[in-house]
C-alpha cells in the first residue's frame, strides 16, 4: 500500500464510478483510483484511456489479483454485489460497495463474514450518511426541536427515458425502483429517526411487464408510533425530498441530493401562525467525504462510523417491504 494513500480499483465501468467516485478521488487527500475493470477488455481499455486511469482489466478477477490495488469500489449491478464483494475480500481487498449492500439480509451477512474472516474493511457506499441536511435533521430531532416525531414522508422519483437495456429494469440483475432509488428514501427515514422500523407495509406496480417494480410505495412504523411513508418511481419527473412532522413543528428538506440547499424548520401548530427558519448547509462533496472516511479506516485501522451492519439493516427493511408487497400483508421486523 502506498504511504498514506489507498489505491482503488473501479469494479465495472458503471456511470456511478466514472461520474461520481472518480471525480471525488481527485479531491480526496488519501484516495487514488488506479484501475478499472470490465468483462470486456475493450470496454475497460476505452474507459481507462478516456478518463486517465492507469490500468485496465478484461476480467474482474484479474483486477482483484493485482497487488497494486488495495481496495475495490464495487459498482456492479445489485445482484452481483455479494459475489464480487466476497471474492474481493478473499483476495485481501478492502471494499467500498455501492448501495444496496446486497439484495438480501442473508447475502449481507455472508459479505460481512467474508470481510471479517479476511481482516478487510467493508462499507456500503451510501453517501446519504454524509448528507449535511440529514445529519442536521437527525440532530434537531434528537434534541427535541420539533417535539415527538409523528410522521415522515420521503421520496426519490425520476424518469428513465429509455428503459430498454437499462439495468434498473432488469429482473435478472435485481433492478427495480425500490432497490435502486427507494433505498434512499428508506435510509433517510431510518437515519433521521436514529431507530429501526418494527413493521412495514408495501405496495408495488410494474408498468410494462419488466419483472421489476417501476413504482413502489411503503409504510414504516417505528417503536414510538411514528409512521414513515416512502415513494419511489422510475417513470416520472425528478423529485427527492423528506418532510418530518413532529408534535411541535416540521423539518423540510426540499432536495436531499443538493448538498448546499437549505433545510427548513417550521415551529408552531401550522394554524395559528408559525415561525420558519431557513438554514443553509454548505458542506464538502459527499463522495469526497466518503472516500476520506473509508481510506482513513483502511490506513489507520479506525472503525467505520457506519459499519456494514447498517447496510444489512437497510437491506432487511427493503426485503421486508418487497415481501409485504408480494403477500399483500404487513411484515414485522426485529432489527
Amino acid at each position: 500500500m502506498a504511504l498514506n494513500v489507498v489505491r482503488y480499483g473501479l469494479l465495472s465501468t458503471a456511470q456511478i464510478g466514472i461520474n461520481a467516485h472518480l471525480p471525488a478521488s481527485y479531491e480526496s487527500n488519501n484516495s487514488e483510483i488506479v484501475s478499472i475493470s470490465s468483462r470486456s477488455s475493450l470496454k475497460a481499455e476505452s474507459a481507462a484511456k478516456e478518463h486517465g486511469i492507469p490500468r485496465w482489466y478484461g476480467s474482474y478477477q484479474e483486477q482483484l489479483d493485482d497487488p497494486h490495488v488495495d481496495a475495490i469500489v464495487n459498482c456492479l449491478p445489485n445482484g452481483m454485489h455479494a459475489e464480487w464483494t466476497i471474492k474481493a475480500a478473499e483476495s485481501g481487498k478492502h471494499i467500498l460497495c455501492e448501495k444496496p449492500l446486497a439484495v438480501s439480509a442473508e447475502e449481507c451477512r455472508k459479505m460481512i463474514d467474508a470481510a471479517n474472516a479476511n481482516s478487510v474493511v467493508l462499507v456500503e457506499a451510501f453517501t446519504h450518511r454524509w448528507n449535511p441536511h440529514l445529519r442536521l435533521a437527525r440532530k434537531l430531532i434528537a434534541d427535541g426541536e420539533i417535539g415527538e416525531v409523528r410522521t415522515l414522508d420521503a421520496a426519490l422519483c425520476f424518469n428513465i427515458a429509455e428503459p430498454e437495456g437499462n439495468v434498473r429494469f432488469s429482473k435478472e440483475l435485481i433492478g427495480g425502483a425500490l432497490w435502486d432509488a427507494g433505498c434512499y428514501a428508506v435510509y433517510a427515514i431510518r437515519f433521521v429517526m436514529s431507530d429501526e422500523p418494527v413493521e412495514v407495509l408495501g405496495m408495488s406496480n410494474d408498468s410494462g411487464n419488466w419483472g421489476v417494480d417501476t413504482t413502489f410505495s411503503g409504510i414504516l412504523r417505528f417503536t414510538n408510533g411514528a409512521i414513515g411513508n416512502i415513494t419511489t418511481n422510475m417513470e416520472q419527473p425528478f423529485r427527492c425530498f423528506i418532510t418530518i412532522d413532529g408534535s411541535k413543528g416540521r423539518i423540510e428538506i426540499p432536495s436531499m441530493f443538493d448538498d448546499s440547499g437549505p433545510i427548513l424548520i417550521k415551529r408552531g401548530d401550522g394554524r395559528n401562525g408559525e415561525r420558519t427558519e431557513t438554514i443553509a448547509t454548505p458542506a464538502p462533496y459527499r463522495f469526497v467525504v466518503q472516500f476520506d472516511e473509508f481510506s482513513e479506516c483502511v490506513l489507520s485501522g479506525k472503525k467505520p462510523e457506519f459499519p456494514p451492519e447498517d447496510g444489512l439493516r437497510n437491506t432487511a427493511v427493503i426485503e421486508a417491504l418487497y415481501k409485504s408487497a408480494s403477500s399483500r400483508a404487513p411484515v414485522l421486523l426485529d432489527l
